[in-house]
C-alpha cells in the first residue's frame, strides 16, 4: 500500500470519526428525553444548539489530529491503540465540559454524561471495525509495501525494527544492501543481506521492492549520492535517514531553502501543534479548577490570614521557559522573613551540590506545614497557568540563584518547554531528591512529550498528593 493511500485512508477515518461523534451527541440528547431521568424537561430542552455541534466537531477534530488517534489503525497492539483513544476521549470530554460550563449552561448535564459514554463506546466500535477492515485490506495479495534498506548499520537495524513495529501487517522488510557485509549474511538474525549497494537495481527487480530506505553513515555520503542517482529512474519510493547516531537525543526538522532540504537539529521541544494543544488544555483546565476550588482557596486564605502575621500569598521569583524570570504564586507557608533566613537551612552535600529543602525547616508555620503536606500551597499557581507563565505539567520552575550557581550547560535544556505545576520528577521521586539534581527526569519528559504523558502525570499526581509522598 502506497503512502498516499495511507494518507487518503487516514482522512476518511478522521472525517468518519467526527461524524460518529456528532451522531453520538444527537443520540445523547434523545436518550435524555427517552429515559426522563433527572429534572423534568420542558418542550425543546432536549434540542442541542446547532453551534454546539460545530464546537464538538472542532474540539474532537483538534484532539484527534494532535493526538494522532487515527494511527491506532496501524498500532501493532490493539490495546495500545485503544488506550490512545480512551485518553483522547477523556481530553475531549474535559475540554467540552469547560465549554458547556462557560457558554452552554442550558444544556442538561445528563446530556453530557450520556454523550461521554456513548461517544467512547461508539468510537471504540468504529475504530475496531475500521482496524479490522484495514487489516483485511493490507493482507490482500500485493497490498503490502516491500521495503529494502540500504545500510546495515545500527540505524538501519533500528529503522527496520521500528517499521515492523509500526505497521507489521502493511510493511515487509525484504532485506538489506551493504558494502561491509557479504550477501547471504543476516542482520539481527532476521533480515538477509541481499547484495552490495551497486546491486540495488537487480535486487529491487528480484524482490519487487517498492520502497528503498537509505540509512548510510556520513562517511558513506558519496555512496549514498551514487545510490540515489541509480534509483531515480526506477518506480520506487526513496527515503533518506541520515545516520546521525551522535544526535540521537535531538529531534530533527526539515526545511527547504530554494528547493534544498536543510536538516535542523535542536534540543527536543514542543512542536507548534503540541504547544497549541497543551496551551488550550492548560487554559480550560486551570479556569475550571479555579472556579471549582474557589471556596477552598478562600478558606485557605482566611486560615493563613488568621493564624500568622503577613500576606496570604508568597511571590517566588523563578526561571521559566527560555530562561525568562517570572513571579510564581503560592500560599505563604513560611514566616514572613523566610527569605532572609535562607542561610539557616542551606547546606551542601558531599558532592558539593546545594541543598536548601529540609523536612524540619524551622521557617515553616504550623498551617504552612499542613499546606505543604497536602500541596494546597501550590494551588494559586493555577493563576500562573491561566496567564501562560506556567503549564499544568512540565519541569518545576527553578530558583534563579540555583540556575546561576549550580546548573551545568546541559541542564539548560529543561527550559525549552513551559515549566509546570507537576512533572515526571514529582511523581517518581518527589521530595527525595532536590529538583536541580533530577534534570534527567525533566529531559526524559521533554524527549518523550505527548498529551498522553501529560494526562498520565496528572492522574498519578493525584495519588502522590493524596498519599502525601515526599511533601514537606
Amino acid at each position: 500500500m502506497r503512502p498516499s493511500r495511507h494518507i487518503n485512508l487516514d482522512i476518511v477515518v478522521v472525517v468518519a470519526s467526527v461524524a460518529v461523534t456528532l451522531i453520538m451527541l444527537l443520540l445523547a440528547s434523545q436518550v435524555r428525553a427517552w429515559l426522563d431521568v433527572g429534572r423534568p424537561l420542558t418542550p425543546g430542552d432536549e434540542r442541542i444548539p446547532l453551534t454546539l455541534y460545530a464546537v464538538v466537531a472542532c474540539i474532537w477534530l483538534t484532539v484527534l489530529l494532535l493526538m494522532a488517534v487515527q494511527r491506532i489503525l496501524w498500532e501493532p497492539h490493539v490495546l495500545d491503540g485503544l488506550w490512545r483513544l480512551v485518553l483522547a476521549c477523556m481530553l475531549n470530554d474535559l475540554i467540552l465540559a469547560g465549554f458547556l460550563y462557560l457558554f452552554y449552561r442550558e444544556v442538561p448535564r445528563l446530556v453530557f454524561v450520556y454523550f461521554a459514554l456513548l461517544d467512547l463506546c461508539g468510537l471504540v466500535v468504529f475504530f475496531l471495525l475500521a482496524r479490522w477492515l484495514v487489516g483485511r485490506r493490507v493482507q490482500e495479495a500485493g497490498s503490502q509495501r516491500r521495503v529494502l534498506i540500504a545500510g546495515a548499520s545500527a540505524t538501519g537495524a533500528k529503522i527496520a525494527a521500528a517499521v515492523e513495529r509500526h505497521r507489521p501487517s502493511a510493511v515487509q522488510i525484504v532485506g538489506f544492501l551493504d558494502d561491509t557485509l557479504a550477501p547471504g549474511d543476516t542482520l539481527g538474525a532476521r533480515w538477509p543481506v541481499l547484495g552490495r549497494l551497486s546491486d540495488a537495481q537487480a535486487v529491487i527487480s528480484d524482490t519487487a521492492a517498492d520502497e528503498v530506505v537509505v540509512a548510510l553513515s556520513l562517511q558513506d555520503h558519496p555512496a549514498a549520492v551514487a545510490l540515489v542517482r541509480r534509483l531515480q529512474p526506477l518506480p520506487v519510493h526513496i527515503r533518506l535517514v541520515p545516520d546521525f547516531l551522535d544526535f540521537a537525543v535531538m529531534r530533527a526538522s526539515v526545511d527547504y531553502i530554494e528547493g534544498m532540504p536543510v536538516v535542523g537539529l535542536r534540543v527536543p521541544a514542543l512542536s507548534d501543534e503540541a504547544r497549541l494543544l497543551k496551551r488550550l488544555f492548560d487554559m480550560v483546565v486551570s479556569a475550571v479548577l479555579l472556579v471549582l476550588f474557589s471556596p477552598l482557596l478562600s478558606l485557605v486564605a482566611l486560615l493563613i490570614r488568621w493564624s500568622t502575621p503577613g500576606p496570604v500569598f508568597y511571590y517566588a521569583e523563578r526561571v521559566g521557559e527560555n530562561g525568562r524570570p517570572f513571579l510564581m504564586l503560592k500560599f505563604r507557608s513560611m514566616v514572613e522573613d523566610a527569605d532572609a533566613r535562607l542561610a539557616e537551612v542551606t547546606t551542601r552535600s558531599d558532592d558539593g551540590k546545594l541543598r536548601f529543602k529540609h523536612p524540619d525547616d524551622p521557617r515553616v508555620t504550623r498551617i504552612g506545614g499542613w499546606l505543604r503536606k497536602t500541596s494546597l500551597d501550590e494551588l494559586p499557581q493555577l493563576i500562573n497557568v491561566l496567564r501562560g507563565e506556567m503549564s499544568l505539567v512540565g519541569p518545576r520552575p527553578e530558583l534563579p540563584a540555583v540556575v546561576r550557581d549550580e546548573y551545568e550547560p546541559w541542564q539548560w535544556s529543561r527550559f525549552t518547554v513551559p515549566q509546570g505545576m507537576t512533572g515526571w520528577w514529582q511523581i517518581n521521586r518527589r521530595g527525595y531528591e532536590h529538583q536541580h539534581l533530577c534534570t534527567a527526569d525533566d529531559l526524559y519528559y521533554i524527549q518523550n512529550y505527548s498529551i498522553q504523558l501529560d494526562l498520565l502525570i496528572l492522574f498519578r499526581t493525584i495519588g502522590v498528593v493524596l498519599r502525601g509522598e515526599g511533601a514537606y
